[in-house]
């Protein structure tokens, strides 16, 4: 099966695994550390929301490497990159965290650089073992 290597040649289903994948792992994250300062109290209900974060976290491990398998990686984690804004707005809403505006300028700049990232031509060396590209085929 030919990996897919440009972002606009994605399918509408890779697309909705990388949304899923970003999903999971901003509720894994919400979990886990909600969850974390119980870890030693086990008479804590919210013990349990670290092990389900972590549950799900390992999940997305595995549709990450489902969505890996289709997609060359270069294509897929600057699409993953919308992470980076969901965890702080959903830390905001459901862990009361402050993200002050040096932050989101960071985080901005993030996902600037991912998005020229992304546009950028793929290049690859070929002495690297199990690369098939090179400048020449690109």
């Amino acid at each position: 099966m030919e990996k897919i290597r440009k972002i606009n040649q994605l399918p509408l289903k890779i697309l909705l695994l990388i949304a899923a994948s970003d999903l999971l792992d901003t509720c894994a994250q919400l979990l886990m550390k909600k969850g974390i300062h119980h870890l030693n109290d086990f008479s804590s209900p919210d013990i349990f929301l670290f092990w389900i974060g972590l549950i799900i976290y390992l999940s997305n491990f595995f549709l990450w490497m489902n969505i890996l398998s289709k997609t060359d990686l270069s294509v897929a984690l600057p699409l993953a990159s919308a992470s980076y804004i969901l965890i702080p707005i959903a830390a905001i809403f459901f862990l009361h965290e402050f993200v002050s505006p040096s932050r989101w300028l960071g985080l901005v700049l993030i996902v600037l650089g991912i998005y020229f990232i992304s546009k950028s031509k793929p290049t690859s060396d070929s002495r690297f073992p199990g690369n098939d590209r090179t400048r020449e085929n690109l």
